[in-house]
């Protein structure tokens, strides 16, 4: 079973308060931030935003890194 998923990763984040405001088009079930790579843009409606990379609770990830205090 592959566990690189970003459920288990030490960049992984899903409790900042700015999730709520992702987007549901972006089809992402669990959404969280990857907060390995830098902000890029997101377009809600006419307006671009800086926002950490989307991913999903269970995406894989070639840069994956345990989150050894879980």
């Amino acid at each position: 079973m592959i566990t690189h998923r970003c459920k288990n990763c030490i960049w992984w984040d899903d409790s900042h308060p700015s999730i709520a405001h992702i987007p549901s088009e972006l089809d992402k079930a669990n959404p969280g931030f990857c907060r390995k790579h830098k902000p890029g843009s997101l377009r809600i409606g006419k307006y671009f935003y800086g926002v950490q990379p989307v991913m999903d609770i269970d995406e894989f990830c070639g840069e994956f890194r345990a989150n050894q205090g879980a």
